[in-house]
């Protein structure tokens, strides 16, 4: 169950975080929010990277497209036909 702080009042974790990041000596910190709530904690310089990654990397460009599903009744492509099918090869 997660519990929203409606008070106005920092989570407990998020200040932690924040305390902890000061004593290691960070200058300044980024608190990220999600649904209005302070909810990640990152160093300045850290966030920075984090953010400028996918401007560098451009992971959409070495996405590969989705295949097709396979076919339910599990047919597969013979190729060119020599000679016509009878019933038999079919079922082979």
């Amino acid at each position: 169950m997660i519990r929203r702080h409606q008070n106005g009042h920092m989570p407990r974790g998020v200040a932690q975080r924040i305390l902890e990041r000061a004593a290691q000596g960070e200058q300044a910190v980024v608190v990220v929010m999600r649904n209005g709530l302070p909810s990640r904690v990152f160093g300045l310089d850290d966030y920075l990277k984090m953010r400028d990654l996918p401007k560098q990397v451009k992971p959409w460009e070495h996405r590969t497209s989705k295949s097709a599903p396979p076919d339910p009744l599990g047919a597969t492509d013979l190729g060119v036909l020599v000679s016509p099918l009878t019933r038999e090869q079919m079922y082979e």
